[in-house]
């Protein structure tokens, strides 16, 4: 980005995104790699973890290193500064008083003939990723564990990379003490995936998996599926701003590059209308471009004929997360129905949503929003159904048998029967 961006017609956006997004979450080469770990750990346990550790995370590991408990974590957790401890604090009480309005409630029927319920219960046991970069990210701790806590899990371990020193960020610590974590096992990608997924000497395996990852940990999330339960198969963050006019250029650079700071597999699209609005971002991107650290995403410009259009294209995108500036971008609001997360306005920074507005962090990607949801407290819940019936069942007796002997289920039939 060392020049002005060319702007593209609307007509590109899906091309383009098609190309970004390479089929999915995972390509076939990731799908081998993590096979292969997942098996590895499988038969090896914490010695073939501890291996990938050495490989990938810290050279000198040991295996006392692959696990923090509570008195490690709390250790850690004092060394927090104060200023970014209360900015933990601040974001955990958003984020919890917003996951609180979600815990489900039982569903119940009742008639002469008895009730029906469907009973809402917490998972005993969930295992949580946390990503990480050159530092670690305890908004993701929050944004995994909040939720877990508020549906009632009773056990919570949580899965980070060990960093090359060896030691516990303090920030990532006191998100965990936050969160009220059991445990936290040192390592990432699919090794961490397989030890939560089927268990091994330090850790017990879990009943659910949540929480991002490269395209390795979105592979071994899939391939252990048919065991635990997964979240969803995240692949790289994504970002379409659909502007008007009246709207800051340099707010929506800086909003195209904090998405495309997510590093570069990462998409960051703007679409608009307003040709003098698009050419003025293009200079604009130049400027903090130059300043972006390590690898960044794709930034991307497209002129659409109106915003209807514009609007219509990113619903059928089905983004990662949607930003409306500008008033007459904002009214469209209604219109976007497949999006991870919507923010609306100018001032609604997709950032915010990352770490203190208060909603799940932890989004459908790859286009995945059209049936998919973010993360939220019923992900941590299983539905069991409860049903007692009493009295006079004739009526229901004579419609199961006959639907029972329709399909040639005699000692079906025969049950109700008794029930007469």
């Amino acid at each position: 980005m060392s020049a002005p961006l060319r702007l593209r017609p609307l007509s590109a956006l899906p091309a383009d995104l098609a190309r970004f997004r390479r089929g999915g979450a995972i390509g076939l080469p990731e799908r081998r790699v993590a096979a292969s770990t997942v098996s590895r750990v499988r038969r090896g346990g914490d010695t073939a973890v501890l291996a990938d550790v050495r490989r990938f995370d810290r050279r000198q590991a040991t295996r006392a290193e692959l696990l923090a408990d509570r008195p490690a974590i709390r250790r850690a957790a004092r060394r927090c500064p104060p200023e970014l401890a209360r900015a933990l604090e601040q974001a955990h009480a958003r984020i919890r008083s917003f996951h609180l309005r979600q815990r489900p409630r039982t569903v119940r029927s009742a008639d002469a003939r008895g009730s029906i319920e469907l009973v809402p219960t917490p998972l005993d046991r969930v295992g949580a990723l946390v990503p990480r970069g050159a530092r670690s990210y305890p908004s993701t701790a929050l944004m995994t564990g909040v939720p877990a806590r508020v549906a009632g899990v009773r056990d919570l371990v949580f899965a980070s990379p060990l960093p090359a020193n060896g030691g516990l960020d303090p920030a990532l610590a006191y998100a965990l003490t936050l969160v009220d974590a059991d445990a936290l096992y040192r390592a990432g990608g699919a090794a961490a995936v397989a030890a939560l997924a089927y268990g091994t000497a330090l850790v017990e395996r879990v009943d659910k998996i949540v929480g991002p990852g490269n395209a390795f940990t979105a592979a071994a999330k899939w391939l252990v599926s048919a065991d635990v339960g997964v979240d969803a198969l995240q692949g790289p963050s994504e970002l379409i701003v659909v502007a008007s006019s009246g709207t800051s250029p340099e707010l929506l650079a800086l909003e195209l590059l904090a998405q495309a700071e997510h590093g570069s597999g990462a998409f960051a699209a703007l679409v608009s209308d307003n040709g003098t609005l698009l050419r003025s971002l293009g200079a604009a991107l130049v400027r903090p471009a130059a300043a972006a650290q390590g690898g960044v995403g794709r930034v991307a410009l497209y002129r659409a004929a109106d915003l209807s259009s514009a609007a219509r294209a990113t619903d059928i995108a089905a983004p990662e997360h949607v930003l409306l500036a500008g008033q007459a971008a904002a009214r469209l609001a209604p219109a976007i129905r497949h999006a991870g997360a919507l923010f609306v306005g100018e001032r609604s920074a997709v950032p915010f949503g990352d770490y203190v507005a208060g909603s799940n962090h932890s989004l459908p990607t790859g286009g995945t929003a059209r049936w998919a949801s973010a993360l939220r407290v019923e992900d941590y819940i299983r539905w069991t159904s409860r049903v007692a019936l009493r009295g006079d069942l004739r009526t229901l007796v004579r419609a199961g048998a006959a639907i029972a002997r329709h399909e040639e289920m005699a000692f079906h039939a025969a049950s109700l029967e008794a029930r007469r």
